[in-house]
């Protein structure tokens, strides 16, 4: 029997999903009262980093090794992010990762065009406006890609309008309404990994926590140097990656915070890290990672 999953720790992220999703079509279609499918929205939307973050890694390397399996899933977490299919691909995979480090065309930029830091509030707000155009721009350079967006972008419309015209109201709550508010959580924890840092380099571009909280709500996401340095690694391999990473990074990038905040370097104060501090240990950084087998790209 062909394996189901990629790799075995997504199991867990997996049943968390679905279980959400369970909830939903059950709060939909047992629940009559308005104000318990508000409360059960308020509650989902107090763990929606974890399928914030579970969406996120899915889009770096797919849950299950059948195609259709992944599609599906997509659609289900959907319903639960407010992304759809193919839109992390392009956007974030393609857009933020390849170009973080280039503030003039990151997608997900956080300096403005004087060099100043933009506001927390001003990104999120900015940055949840211009997901789509960017999508729509980087998108002409992968066709294909693109068309897949569309196609499936459509189908995730045509089954939210499915609820949407089945009960509009428990459509709003439980679907609706926490998407934007999901996309605005994204944003805003993208500034704070990212924000007012040194570009110069991988090893100084990004906050690192090893708090176990936040670690286990975003499924490893604090190792972030790890993950721009690596993409396609699995979520459950960051650690490791991290542990060969850590004496080369600057201390200001890492804490061990549930608040990315208690990192304490800025640029824009301290300065840029000495580049004698940072490009010799470039080389064997990259040297260490070239060794690492590919992961299964986001396509699949």
């Amino acid at each position: 029997m062909r394996q189901l999953y990629r790799f075995r720790e997504d199991r867990l992220p997996s049943l968390i999903v679905l279980s959400i999703f369970a909830v939903q079509l059950a709060t939909f279609f047992l629940v009559d009262s308005l104000w318990v499918v508000a409360a059960v929205m308020l509650g989902l939307l107090s763990m929606s980093a974890m399928p914030g973050s579970i969406s996120h890694n899915h889009h770096h390397v797919p849950t299950f090794t059948r195609p259709w399996m992944n599609r599906i899933y997509e659609v289900i977490l959907f319903l639960e992010v407010g992304i759809p299919p193919y839109a992390w691909t392009i956007h974030h995979n393609l857009g933020h990762h390849k170009d973080y480090l280039d503030q003039e065309k990151d997608p997900a930029n956080w300096r403005q065009a004087d060099g100043s830091v933009m506001s927390r509030i001003r990104y999120d707000v900015v940055g949840s406006l211009r997901i789509y155009p960017e999508i729509w721009r980087i998108g002409r350079d992968y066709p294909e890609l693109f068309r897949r967006f569309r196609l499936w972008g459509s189908v995730s419309l045509v089954v939210l309008g499915v609820f949407v015209a089945l009960d509009p109201v428990k459509a709003l709550l439980l679907f609706v309404v926490p998407m934007p508010i999901m996309y605005l959580g994204l944003l805003d924890n993208t500034y704070m990994q990212h924000s007012d840092l040194d570009t110069s380099s991988h090893l100084t571009a990004s906050r690192n926590t090893t708090s176990r909280l936040y670690n286990l709500i975003s499924w490893n996401l604090g190792y972030h140097t790890a993950h721009h340095l690596k993409p396609s690694v699995h979520w459950s391999r960051l650690p490791a990656l991290d542990a060969t990473l850590a004496a080369r990074m600057p201390e200001g990038v890492r804490c061990d915070s549930v608040l990315l905040s208690a990192c304490t370097y800025r640029h824009s104060r301290d300065g840029a890290v000495p580049a004698a501090e940072v490009i010799p240990l470039m080389h064997a950084v990259r040297e260490r990672i070239d060794q690492m087998p590919d992961a299964i790209r986001s396509v699949s």
